[in-house]
């Protein structure tokens, strides 16, 4: 189906039993004020992260990777090329040029450690190859010939081997530099003073540092990289990059931080650890400490642009005039639909993995609502809670309330508001029938129908 303009929502309620499933920098559960009182929440990179791991685990869609080891990442493809390593047989040499390329058109390296970009790069795996492969492309020096006012001239464009032997040529030269100053300073000992002010006239003596050498980044490789399929996880969640913006891409969703439907007190255990081998004469812990913890019910809320989607995946995200220069096909929009078919099932059975083999607190959603709308404004259902949900009876539990509040105040939302271009709604529950109110007739039993008919547009 090839509409265009639709936005798919999930929302869900999840209690967990007690847990400590993402820490703050103390090492405490996350917290915040709505609705003037503290709620637990989990932070939407955590929700990110579990799901990519998900990903990985179930070879749903392609995952990419994001971190500082991209040299390493290319280095092994590449040396999975004989060719290339006959080549360039010295594995200095290969990890320099490396270094040089991703220098060029990524980041600059760690100063503490070159082997590492100096910023986390989210890459896929179809974008390493490509990179792989034009490392070869311009590893030599080229000749460009050009025609300026009727002349023909002929240009050499420096490859990476050329800017290596320079970076290799300078730190000879550093070095020796080094070497000679430390010979002059052993020979000459001049009292501690003396060697300040020389030091320091000596440094307003010297010319500037000669710059390292620099790989010139050529537009057609800027244009490879660009066209490179991206992950999934990368169509959908976005990557910037400060040093090259063209290589930034616009994420298809948004994921709310999930917080309590209710308030919350934090909770210490206070736990010891007793020395197996102590001897009988011998009391006492071998280890004592505290961890923080609570137990919530949250209310989880994310959204996909399935046209944005469609056009990160095919790469055709080019703006002319504000416009998109390529139209999306079908397709386009089948390969966007198992993105977000994959998200959604991402979203229901993920659990962050904090402090998980000390609390166990495996629980899955009690209540799930998915929406699709096609034109309107996308809304999140979190002020349903703006008033902190507060057992009353004995026979009143967290749960069945806040789905009870939820669902309330979606029927107060399309009263004043409207439709807002809903299209279909579909949800699933445990033990929750009594309180769907209007949304009743939306049940379908299970997730996997759940996810299913809103993917078809079933009323």
């Amino acid at each position: 189906m090839n509409d265009s303009g639709v936005k798919i929502e999930a929302h869900l309620l999840q209690n967990f039993a007690p847990s400590n499933l993402n820490r703050d920098d103390t090492g405490q559960p996350k917290s915040t004020t709505f609705g003037g009182f503290r709620r637990a929440r989990i932070s939407s990179q955590c929700e990110k992260r579990a799901a990519r791991n998900w990903w990985c685990e179930h070879g749903t869609v392609t995952v990419g990777d994001r971190t500082k080891r991209l040299q390493q990442l290319i280095g092994n493809k590449l040396a999975k090329d004989e060719e290339f390593v006959k080549k360039v047989a010295d594995d200095k040499d290969r990890k320099d040029g490396i270094r040089v390329f991703t220098d060029a058109y990524y980041a600059a390296a760690d100063k503490k450690n070159q082997d590492h970009t100096k910023v986390l790069i989210f890459i896929g795996p179809h974008e390493v190859d490509i990179c792989a492969r034009a490392i070869k492309d311009i590893w030599d020096d080229k000749t460009e010939n050009t025609v300026i006012e009727k002349e023909q001239k002929t240009n050499t464009i420096e490859g990476i081997a050329s800017i290596v032997k320079k970076v290799h040529d300078l730190d000879a030269k550093k070095a020796n530099k080094k070497i000679n100053s430390n010979n002059r300073d052993e020979t000459t000992v001049q009292p501690e003073s003396e060697q300040t002010v020389d030091n320091e006239n000596a440094e307003e003596a010297d010319p500037k540092k000669p710059k390292s050498p620099k790989l010139k980044s050529l537009p057609e490789i800027e244009n490879r990289i660009k066209s490179a399929q991206v992950s999934a996880d990368i169509a959908l969640f976005g990557r910037m990059l400060a040093e090259h913006p063209g290589l930034n891409t616009d994420g298809a969703c948004q994921v709310a931080h999930p917080i309590s439907t209710h308030k919350v007190d934090m909770e210490m255990d206070f736990f010891t650890a007793v020395d197996d081998l102590n001897p009988d004469d011998e009391t006492g812990a071998g280890m004592m400490g505290i961890v923080g913890f609570n137990s919530a019910c949250y209310y989880r809320y994310a959204l996909v642009d399935r046209d944005q989607l469609a056009r990160n995946l095919a790469r055709k995200t080019q703006r002319n005039n504000g416009k998109y220069v390529q139209e999306l096909e079908t397709k386009d929009y089948e390969d966007a639909d198992k993105g977000i078919e994959a998200f959604l099932e991402a979203m229901v059975y993920v659990i962050p993995t904090g402090k998980q083999n000390s609390f166990a607190a495996q629980n899955l959603p009690s209540f799930g609502l998915f929406v699709r709308r096609q034109g309107g404004v996308p809304i999140s259902l979190a002020n349903a809670f703006a008033k902190p949900i507060r057992p009353t009876k004995d026979d009143d539990d967290l749960v069945g309330l806040s789905v009870a509040a939820l669902t309330k105040h979606w029927k107060a939302i399309k009263t004043v508001y409207g439709g807002q271009g809903v299209k279909a709604t579909t949800c699933f529950h445990l033990y929750q029938g009594e309180r769907l109110n209007e949304l009743k007739d939306c049940d379908k039993g299970s997730v996997e129908k759940a996810i299913d008919a809103i993917m078809k547009e079933t009323k």
